[in-house]
């Protein structure tokens, strides 16, 4: 499950996500917060990528992303990325991650 495998990979689930939005928040300039399943080890990793390449880690299963980029949320956050990603991480469809770290461990 995706709360068991957050709990491994991270200690605990809420460690996981406060992981997760603390290195969107900090992406610098535009890109977007990653939360990923690494087949080669078997855990959940959390990545931040900037303009579409920068810092990205080739052979992971994207679960679930955040955008920061500006135009994800300027009209309803103007420069309040922080709101933003605290605002989607109970947005989230924490369902599709799952569904996502399911078919990548078949």
């Amino acid at each position: 499950s995706l709360a068991g495998a957050l709990a491994q990979s991270f200690g605990s689930a809420d460690a996981a996500l406060a992981q997760f939005a603390a290195a969107t928040k900090a992406v610098e300039a535009s890109g977007w917060g990653i939360l990923a399943y690494e087949p080669l080890s078997g855990r959940l990793v959390v990545l931040q990528s900037e303009k579409h390449q920068d810092l990205t880690m080739w052979g992971v299963v994207p679960l679930l992303c955040c955008d920061v980029w500006e135009h994800a949320y300027y009209l309803q956050y103007e420069n309040r990325r922080a709101e933003w990603v605290d605002a989607f991480m109970k947005l989230a469809n924490w369902d599709f991650a799952a569904e996502r770290l399911a078919a990548a461990c078949r």
